[in-house]
Parts: structure tokens; sequence; C-alpha cells
């Protein structure tokens, strides 16, 4: 099974590569642009890259389902795609017309009791939370596990959203959190739903570190996501409990301060984030 995984990996790196500039052509045209850290106006949704790899993968799903081959890993995603690609088109309506002024729960809270109009960050969060509800039902075999499978979901979506804000730094939160889900021996097939996002970093990863595109919410939404949904379902609890609590510090550090200044307080973190950015 390793094998098979490792030759959707290539065909799914391929595929990205091959659709990127096409991706990046379309937003620049279409005015998707915006200033990023270093004051230079660059293409932010490039993670429809991503949508586009977990699309891909569904239809491979499909085609090896017909033939009698991997069913059980198929099922998961032929049974699961539609709540990876509702997280995409939250995010990828929130990069498109979405106040980037507004930030974190507590700004979005502000301006809904300002305005009575919910932000579009609100409602990609209630959109997220209804995908991971989705999940949850599926996989938690009851309520508690559930209930904690559901945040440790949202939790993840949201934080991996956090970080992009600097170049590579979603992507390495992700592989690093993939990394350890696998050293961890996860049971399920659930890890499949790394494979579109493992790949499409492959393709992204290289122009993301140079600060050439940003992933934007839809990337890193739905990154946090995949992530999130094969920790919860797949992950043993000795791995989970401490991974929500660092999901949790994450949220709590940057509603209080900044993500960002906690690493530059701390070298080793400080050196991680860099490493590789032009």
């Amino acid at each position: 099974m390793i094998i098979v995984y490792i030759i959707w990996i290539v065909v799914l790196a391929c595929a990205g590569s091959a659709v990127l500039p096409a991706t990046l052509r379309f937003l620049r045209q279409h005015g998707l642009t915006a200033a990023n850290y270093a004051g230079d106006n660059i293409p932010v949704g490039s993670g429809a890259v991503l949508a586009l790899l977990f699309a891909l993968l569904h239809t491979i799903a499909e085609l090896t389902a017909a033939s009698g081959l991997w069913m059980d890993t198929a099922a998961v995603i032929r049974g699961n795609t539609a709540a990876f690609l509702l997280v995409f088109a939250a995010g990828w309506i929130d990069d498109s017309i979405g106040d980037r002024a507004v930030k974190g729960f507590g700004g979005h809270w502000r301006q809904w009791r300002e305005t009575r109009t919910p932000s579009t960050g609100a409602i990609k969060a209630g959109v997220i939370g209804i995908a991971a509800f989705w999940i949850v039902t599926r996989y938690s075999s009851n309520w508690a596990e559930g209930l904690l499978d559901w945040v440790t979901i949202v939790l993840a979506a949201n934080a991996v959203n956090l970080l992009d804000v600097r170049p590579g730094r979603a992507w390495k939160s992700f592989y690093l959190g993939a990394a350890i889900l696998l050293a961890a021996k996860p049971e399920g097939a659930s890890i499949i739903w790394l494979l579109p996002s493992a790949a499409g970093g492959i393709a992204l990863m290289p122009g993301d570190l140079r600060g050439k595109h940003m992933l934007g919410d839809c990337g890193s939404n739905l990154l946090g996501f995949a992530l999130g949904c094969s920790l919860a379902v797949a992950a043993p609890i000795w791995l989970q409990g401490p991974a929500l609590a660092v999901l949790a510090a994450m949220h709590r550090t940057a509603e209080k301060s900044s993500i960002t200044a906690w690493i530059e307080r701390h070298r080793w973190v400080r050196w991680l984030d860099r490493f590789g950015r032009v």
C-alpha cells in the first residue's frame, strides 16, 4: 500500500506542477493579489491547486473502485471529498471578498456586534464547523469522542491559516504535523487525506518559500483541515491530546499577542521558520 501512496503522490505532484502556472495567471488577471509581509504584491489563493488535487484524487478513487482495486482506501476518499471542497470554497470566498483587516475571533465578533452582519471569516468558520461535523459523524464512535475530534479538526484548520503569514510557514507546520502523525503509526486509511496536500507541497512550496505566491485561506484552511481530520480519526489518543493542547495554545497566543512574535523569541523555532526562505 505504501507503493500505491507513493505513486499517487507522484501523479498528484505532477498534476499540481502542471496547473500551477495557469492558476497564478488566473489569480493575477482577476485581481486576487495582496501585499505580503515584505510589501510585495503577490497572488493570493494558490491553494486552489490543492482543491484540484483533491478532486483528482476523488476521480482516481472512483476509477479504482470501479475496477475493484484498493476498495477500502477509495471508500475513504469517495465519501468525504465534498467536505474538503466545502472548506476550500469557504476559504476562497474569504480570499475573494473578505475584509483582511478583520482578524481573530475577537475581530469577527466585534464586526458582528457593530454591524449585525457576519464577516466572511465568520461564515467560513461556520462552514468549517459543518464540514468537521460531517467527518466526525462518520467516524467517531460516541458523542464524547465526536466532540474531541470536532474541536481538533476545527482548531487545526484555523491554526494552519494563522501561520500563513510568512513564506513556507504553513507548509512546514503541515509537513511537521504529518510526519509526527505517520511516525505514530496511525490506524486506518484516513491518512490518505494527507496525500493531495503532501503532493501539492511539491508543486507549491518552492514558490511559497520564495514569496512568489500565497496559499490564501482557501489553501491554508484546507491544509489544516486535512491534517486535523487525519489527526482526529487516525491518531492514538496519546498523540491527539497533546496536539489539541498545542492547537489551543496557538489560538490563545494569536488572540493575546502574535505567533510571529513568539517564534522570533525562540531561537531554534526561528531558525526552522526561516530555513529555506529566500
